[in-house]
């Protein structure tokens, strides 16, 4: 099996959303906004992504946007949960953002899901529960 982690581009745009589709929580509602032509921005002007490949095709992907400090995105193809693909693929983009100058990068994501274990368990710190009810997470720049 061979896995590669590299810099998302447009052309990775359709697998991308079937990965965001495929997901046991956060799932996309039928009424959502997120469509295949919202990741364009994300990718080429206010942000970066990077994919996860497993034997060729993208099971994984993550995207930071540089302007807000936000994730606007970490997910991984619910048949390939388990295998360390969201720890490997948020890795580039956490030290691309702080490249960026950032001090603080933070996301949400449903509360009490298994993604906030997971958020928990590779250093980011909860800061609370956000007026829409998901929990918010930040990391901060490592001292150096």
């Amino acid at each position: 099996m061979t896995i590669i982690v590299r810099p998302a581009v447009r052309e990775d745009i359709p697998a991308m959303h079937r990965v965001r589709k495929a997901v046991r929580e956060n799932k996309l509602s039928l009424n959502t906004k997120i469509h295949e032509e919202t990741y364009a921005p994300y990718l080429e002007t206010t942000g970066r992504g990077w994919v996860l490949e497993e034997d060729g095709v993208i099971v994984a992907f993550a995207i930071g946007e540089h302007t807000t400090g936000n994730i606007w995105a970490l997910f991984v193809h619910e048949d390939h949960e388990g295998k360390g693909y969201g720890s490997k693929v948020q890795e580039p983009m956490i030290q691309w953002l702080f490249a960026q100058g950032l001090d603080r990068i933070h996301l949400t994501t449903g509360a009490n899901t298994r993604a906030q274990g997971f958020y928990h368990a590779t250093g980011w710190t909860f800061t609370g529960i956000d007026t829409h009810g998901d929990a918010a997470f930040e990391r901060r720049r490592p001292e150096s």
